[in-house]
């Protein structure tokens, strides 16, 4: 993969190796440079939410071993450079079982800001919120809530709207939306991250350049998932998921709304409205309904024009991307320019969801196309390509350019425009390996790029 220039170092300074012994020595101010404050849970008169409410320009906030039982959620804004550290995850809890309003558990806006160490457990909205700053680092933060629940908070770890974002060694369970999301940013890298037991589990939603790699998503509804939603302004493009373990992600889905409810349980990875996307290392084993599917926006919007873009209220860099342009508009329903290759795979496709026909359609369309066969390993909803055959290889059109390395065991082109109201087999693509003419390597522009800094 080609690499851009980089121009910013994320500095990891003052991270420690996160102890699970209670009896571990307590890492306190003398590790960082003033100003910095050590809160001790064990000291009554402590109060880490004055502590917040009090901060100057690059303060180091340490908390000590044991459980913050808060009832407002912990809010960092108008500062810049504010590190917020524990002992460890199972050492520094900030619990919220008793949250007295609506909030999320740690929420910062404010740019150069690091946390890490430290777990965030049961908030009523979301975990850790990070919004409109720059330069963010997320290290061994782990939120959670106790059981899988539709009334537990939408999102575990959420940057949006965040430019640089490292987010790193992490834990996220049972949110009722997503654990890991990353969503409206620019430069993401998330790697080494375990997300269990959520809806979906790592989303990277309207992202532009994101590397994804070394984590690991299991037992939830959807494993790892990459898509835009319309009316946004940032159009996801360089998205590069590879070498992560994507198993067992069966959950029944638990979420109360919004585009993840219509997640059949069952699915490893999915590119919606996604454009110049690579998958390749990956495991994937188990994952009931399918691995990876491949579908156009229109699938949850099918009106082209809720998705239309003011192009002057673009957002972020186009890179090597050619916006899909008409009537003077941007649209960003369309999904292109996807290569999948060199991933293994096993176990998967043997029981879709069919729990709810009216919400997740696509289960109990998996099992009218192949009853009790496994279904096939990447599947394509094909929308938008001019020219469709059942049979003839030279009959199908590859306007997409979805490409499918011939290490893939099998591959449909489910041409979803052209089924009746009843889908059947027989009026899809099935090609062997090479897939042809699916069988290519090269996305539109050349080799995504990574994210424009070094980590």
């Amino acid at each position: 993969m080609s690499l851009s220039t980089p121009l910013l170092v994320l500095a990891l300074w003052g991270c420690k190796d996160g102890a699970t012994d209670d009896t571990a020595t307590t890492t306190g101010c003398e590790a960082y440079p003033e100003p910095c404050v050590f809160v001790d849970p064990q000291d009554p008169d402590a109060d880490l939410l004055e502590v917040v409410n009090d901060l100057s320009d690059g303060t180091t906030i340490v908390l000590g071993v044991g459980t913050f039982n808060l009832q407002n959620e912990v809010a960092i804004n108008g500062v810049t450079d504010i590190t917020l550290t524990g002992q460890g995850m199972d050492r520094s809890i900030l619990d919220f079982s008793e949250m007295a309003v609506q909030g999320n558990g740690v929420f910062a806006v404010g740019d150069g800001f690091t946390i890490q160490d430290l777990t965030i457990s049961n908030p009523i909205k979301d975990g850790l919120r990070i919004e409109d700053s720059e330069d963010i680092t997320i290290t061994r933060v782990r939120a959670t809530w106790d059981s899988a629940s539709s009334e537990n908070g939408g999102y575990g770890l959420y940057p949006v709207r965040v430019r640089n974002v490292l987010l790193q060694d992490s834990e996220a369970f049972h949110a009722a939306d997503a654990g890991i999301y990353v969503g409206q940013c620019t430069n993401a890298v998330v790697r080494n991250n375990l997300a269990k037991g959520n809806v979906a589990g790592i989303e990277i939603e309207n992202t532009q350049y994101a590397d994804v790699y070394g984590n690991t998503a299991t037992d939830n509804t959807g494993g790892l998932v990459v898509f835009d939603l319309p009316g946004n302004p940032i159009v996801g493009h360089d998205v590069y998921i590879h070498d992560n373990t994507i198993v067992d992600n069966n959950r029944a889905n638990f979420a109360p709304g919004g585009t993840v409810a219509a997640i059949p349980a069952g699915t490893g990875t999915f590119a919606m409205a996604s454009r110049r996307v690579v998958i390749t290392g990956n495991t994937y084993e188990n994952n009931d309904s399918v691995d990876i599917a491949l579908i156009s926006g229109l699938i949850i919007e099918s009106d082209p024009e809720v998705w239309a873009l003011d192009p002057a209220e673009l957002v972020g860099d186009a890179g090597k991307l050619s916006y899909d342009e008409a009537d003077g508009k941007v649209y960003n329903f369309r999904t292109h320019d996807v290569y999948i290759h060199g991933n293994s795979y096993s176990g998967s496709g043997t029981n879709p969801d069919t729990s709810d026909a009216e919400v997740r359609e696509l289960g109990f369309l998996l099992k009218l196309l192949f009853g009790d066969d496994p279904v096939s390993t990447v599947l394509y909803d094909g929308i938008g390509e001019s020219a469709f055959s059942t049979t003839e290889a030279s009959g199908n059109s590859n306007d997409n350019v979805i490409c499918v390395g011939a290490d893939t065991p099998s591959f449909m082109n489910f041409y979803i425009e052209g089924q009746g109201a009843i889908p059947k087999a027989e009026n899809t693509y099935q090609p062997t390996s090479p897939f042809e003419p699916y069988n290519c390597s090269a996305l539109t522009g050349g080799e995504i790029d990574q994210p424009d800094m070094v980590y």
